[in-house]
């Protein structure tokens, strides 16, 4: 069921999509998308929450040993999770940077997104991963500003595609070992991870910010990664893609932090939380993988929401610098606080579903990769610094700012929701991750995992002792 609601959901945004026509207004065309991705989000939520009346994933997962099966079931959300990224970034799009095209192929790529979680058959994944890149490259293509921007993406995408195409052809003959290493490097150029990142910074910073969160917030290399590769990576070679996807999320965070331009400190703090779920789906523990799987959704619609808000910024003031303090906190007062508390949900702050999300994450791979988990918490830390020094360089620092509008309620409206989703979660963890951590009941499964909660912070915590010492894969 849950594939269906992904497929028709998928089917819908491409039909709203198509109807839209290139001679309507910016702002007609912007109203009736997002009409239509708000009731799409609707009939996907009381889908996902239909077929799954229970919010028990984690325990799901663990009693079946961290299986993909057991991971599967929580990816019912999805389809949700990518509407809400496409409320947000049609809601909060410019009529400076986008046009009625560039919404077109906005929710052209949140259909294709959705079509790819809702698919099973490597056939059908593999097509949603060629057109998706198409479809960017046509709108960069289009515009003869970005033409520089359009070649660098063509230079990392076309090896992307064609190797994902080989995955595909690879896993249909049998040939494992081609399969896997075609399939993750075609992964790790979508996906950011260093050394495949160049083209990555340049397109977050030149490119209509709505197509570039439609593009990346659903992490697409995510799903390919659980649903063709599961757990059959070999551990070798497991440990060296988690240290890449590590060092992805340092040395990210670091060259955010000392960044002039407010796009590209974006672009790092988007790279480096990338790096972070790519290093959690690697592990054989099934705490660090349920880490993986919401902080993977959290990061799709809080990353969403602050790189609109910057955008939002960005329309109104022209090009943000973060070389010096140029704006007025009270001037701008709605803005202000949506964009601080989104960036702070993408790092993990205290109180939202991200604190939740990074806290199993390395709670679950303390143990297997130690220096890695420290490298994590060292880029979690530095990420919160980006947020912070971008939030008091734009919003703070003059008395008079130079005009700039504050929110509208309908670009209020989608940050709200999310930020309320973010912040319940964060609140009331044991909604997502189940009632069982409330007690010290043990939890086991094939892999002979042992559970025991223990209080932290007033929320109850999954401590993970695995018998063997690491699990199996």
């Amino acid at each position: 069921m849950t594939n269906m609601i992904a497929l028709v959901v998928g089917a819908a945004v491409l039909f709203l999509g198509i109807s839209l026509r290139v001679d309507t207004s910016f702002a007609e065309a912007r109203r009736r998308a997002s009409v239509g991705l708000w009731i799409v989000a609707a009939i996907s939520g009381v889908g996902w929450v239909l077929a799954h009346s229970e919010l028990i994933f984690v325990r799901r997962l663990l009693q079946a040993g961290g299986s993909l099966d057991a991971g599967l079931e929580f990816l019912g959300v999805v389809p949700f999770v990518i509407c809400l990224v496409g409320v947000v970034a049609v809601a909060l799009s410019d009529s400076i940077s986008h046009s009625v095209p560039t919404l077109k192929r906005v929710l052209y790529l949140l259909a294709l997104a959705m079509m790819f979680v809702g698919s099973t058959e490597p056939v059908s994944l593999g097509l949603c991963w060629v057109l998706s890149p198409l479809v960017v490259w046509a709108e960069l293509r289009s515009r003869a500003d970005l033409a520089g921007v359009a070649r660098l993406f063509a230079v990392f995408h076309g090896p992307s595609v064609a190797l994902f195409v080989t995955a595909i052809v690879a896993h249909e003959f049998g040939a494992t070992l081609l399969f896997t290493g075609a399939a993750l490097i075609a992964i790790g150029i979508r996906e950011a991870v260093i050394p495949g990142h160049s083209w990555f910074v340049r397109f977050v910073e030149e490119a209509p910010m709505g197509l570039v969160v439609a593009f990346i917030a659903p992490q697409l290399g995510v799903y390919a990664h659980i649903e063709l590769l599961g757990q059959s990576v070999p551990p070798e070679l497991a440990h060296i893609v988690a240290g890449f996807g590590a060092l992805t999320a340092l040395l990210a965070s670091i060259f955010g932090v000392v960044q002039t331009s407010a796009r590209r400190a974006l672009a790092y703090l988007m790279m480096s939380q990338t790096g972070l779920v790519a290093f959690g789906i690697e592990g054989t523990s099934s705490v660090a993988f349920a880490g993986s799987l919401v902080a993977w959704q959290v990061l799709a619609i809080a990353t969403t929401g602050f790189a609109m808000t910057l955008s939002a910024l960005e329309a109104r003031r022209g090009e943000l610098s973060l070389s010096e303090f140029s704006g007025c906190f009270s001037r701008t007062p709605r803005m202000a606080a949506g964009f601080l508390m989104m960036g702070l949900a993408s790092v993990g702050f205290p109180l939202t579903l991200g604190f939740v999300a990074e806290d199993l994450l390395v709670q679950g791979s303390v143990q297997e990769y130690p220096m890695q988990s420290f490298v994590l918490i060292v880029a979690t830390a530095f990420n919160g610094m980006n947020v912070m020094r971008s939030f008091f360089h734009l919003f703070s620092g003059v008395r008079d700012h130079s005009g700039e509008a504050d929110l509208t309620n309908r670009e209020s409206w989608p940050l709200s929701a999310v930020l309320v989703a973010l912040l319940l979660g964060g609140l009331i963890p044991g909604a997502i991750t189940s009632r069982e951590f409330h007690g010290s009941e043990a939890v086991s499964g094939p892999s002979e995992y042992k559970g025991s909660a223990h209080e932290s912070s007033g929320h109850s915590y999954l401590s993970i002792e695995d018998k063997h010492g690491g699990g199996t894969r």
